[in-house]
């Protein structure tokens, strides 16, 4: 009886070839030592092809700060004001004639934010020091070669009587102008208490400063009104004074062409425009309110007009 051959082994993965085998058995693509050289390769591979990127990279910076210093399209030419209502736009153009004929590159400086935005954080200083109507201003390059301005300016929101004429105020109360002439359209706020001389471009110190509040709000309320009912007429144009009464409550002074004058007593709540609406109507189909001054009471569900007695 024979006896059969003993089984071999089968040989461990990633063990070495034996090398009485033929070269047609290779070993497993998928043994540690395989893995081990491809990620060798990877390596070195991605090392030897690193200083190229760098260098690449680096050179694209260098040729484009060249074109930023050498094209004479980044060369200053022309200075543009926009914005501007009450202030000269030549003497705020004058603040940034110095950089005319000049690299852009000497206009910007600043936080991160303007040296990406191509701001001049300097010269925006400067300019909202030397001018107190403003409320803030932009300065910044425009390609190719304009350094354009835009002015944000302090808006009149309100007119009130001082000693020897009239302050402008914006709606931080800041004096914009001081004038003896009545040469604006707003309505002038009455019985305010100044407890210094006004001076512009500083707040106006009053007695009570919410009194200047509701009266911007009145203001604004007004002209409210009048953008959404046009082409109706314009209260704006109708009430010359205003002056309050208490708390919420003001009187509008409407003058008569033959003399006198109607006084609207009015309070700030939410039938306020409703109100306008009435009195506008009353001004336009009523003639009692055209002939004859007096008290007209539109604080409750009832209009009433009281002529004044003579």
């Amino acid at each position: 009886m024979s006896q059969r051959a003993p089984k071999k082994k089968p040989r461990p993965r990633g063990a070495r070839r034996d090398p009485h085998y033929p070269d047609l058995f290779q070993p497993s693509p998928f043994t540690e030592e395989s893995r081990k050289k491809r990620a060798t390769a990877r390596r070195r591979k991605a090392f030897v092809g690193w200083p190229l990127k760098v260098l690449t990279v680096v050179a694209a910076v260098l040729l484009i700060a060249t074109l930023l210093v050498l094209l004479p399209q980044f060369t200053i030419e022309k200075i543009t004001v926009t914005g501007t209502r009450l202030i000269d736009d030549q003497a705020v153009a004058g603040y940034a004639q110095s950089f005319v004929g000049a690299h852009f590159l000497t206009l910007v400086d600043g936080s991160l934010s303007r040296y990406a935005s191509l701001r001049s954080g300097s010269l925006e200083t400067k300019i909202l020091e030397a001018f107190p109507l403003m409320r803030d201003v932009d300065v910044r390059y425009h390609f190719p070669s304009e350094i354009r301005i835009r002015v944000d300016e302090r808006l009149e929101v309100l007119a009130v009587r001082i000693s020897g004429g009239y302050a402008l105020l914006d709606r931080d109360h800041v004096i914009l102008r001081i004038t003896e002439e009545r040469d604006f359209s707003l309505p002038v706020l009455e019985g305010v208490s100044v407890l210094k001389e006004a001076v512009q471009g500083q707040v106006l110190d009053v007695d009570d400063e919410s009194l200047l509040v509701e009266a911007a709000r009145m203001i604004s309320e007004l002209i409210r009104h009048d953008e959404a009912n046009r082409p109706g007429r314009p209260l704006m144009k109708e009430v010359r004074q205003f002056r309050q009464l208490s708390g919420l409550q003001f009187y509008l002074f409407i003058p008569l062409e033959q003399g006198g004058e109607i006084r609207v007593k009015l309070e700030d709540n939410r039938s306020l425009q409703d109100k306008f609406k009435l009195l506008s109507h009353l001004l336009d189909e009523e003639e009692i309110l055209q002939e004859l001054p007096g008290e007209l009471d539109l604080t409750g569900q009832t209009a009433y007009f009281r002529p004044d007695t003579h």
